[in-house]
């Protein structure tokens, strides 16, 4: 399976420190190079319902890939665990 073939489109930045600051656009091969194998599979099966990786929040635990679908978020974390409702505060 190709790396490319299963990468979503990325359309927000990173969140680096508990205050909000963001980056500029990284391209796909950036993104998931931060993302550990398990995210990248759990990112990758919500792809086929339509979901697309918006950003990566890092949090005290890691990093968390933050995937959209229209108005609709979910996460991964680390260990490749998906959260359909997830508790998160997204400004527009």
């Amino acid at each position: 399976m190709e790396l490319d073939s299963m990468s979503p489109a990325l359309t927000d930045a990173i969140e680096t420190t508990p205050q909000e600051r963001r980056r500029g656009d990284f391209d796909t091969k950036e993104w998931w190079q931060r993302l550990s194998m398990d995210q990248k599979f759990g990112v990758y099966q919500l792809s086929k319902f339509g979901f697309e990786l918006a950003f990566i929040r890092n949090m005290a635990n890691g990093p968390i890939a933050v995937v959209r679908r229209s108005r609709e978020y979910a996460t991964v974390d680390q260990s490749g665990e998906v959260n359909l409702n997830p508790t998160l505060q997204i400004r527009d």
